[in-house]
């Protein structure tokens, strides 16, 4: 699977790179929103999404733009998604910090 992994912390995406790659999965990292629109491309399977990256004021208004892909939001608080249409749209929500077994199930959908 083709997973896109975006979050503004540098040290998180590694970790989550190694572990989504040890699974055999093909990575691609996105530090913020415009990184995650350019490389979102046909083919890219999952999208791991922190919901909060510093210059967008509503992470879960870029669930539109995944169209076609499994989104698997990471937040703070899953109370985030209260009420939000794009919930309808999230596979999967998983509080931080992620166990990196949680994250695995959830890219493969077994979450």
């Amino acid at each position: 699977m083709k997973v896109l992994v975006v979050d503004d912390d540098a040290a998180a995406l590694d970790i989550r790179k190694l572990v989504i790659e040890r699974r055999g999965h093909l990575v691609v990292l996105a530090r913020d929103a415009a990184e995650a629109r350019a490389r979102f491309a046909p083919g890219c399977d999952v999208v791991v999404l922190d919901l909060r990256l510093p210059e967008v004021s509503d992470g879960l208004a870029l669930i539109r733009e995944f169209r076609g892909a499994r989104v698997v939001v990471l937040c703070g608080n899953r109370g985030d998604l209260d009420g939000r249409e794009e919930a309808r749209m999230v596979a999967a929500v998983l509080e931080k910090p992620v166990r990196s077994e949680l994250l695995v199930q959830a890219i493969e959908g077994k979450a």
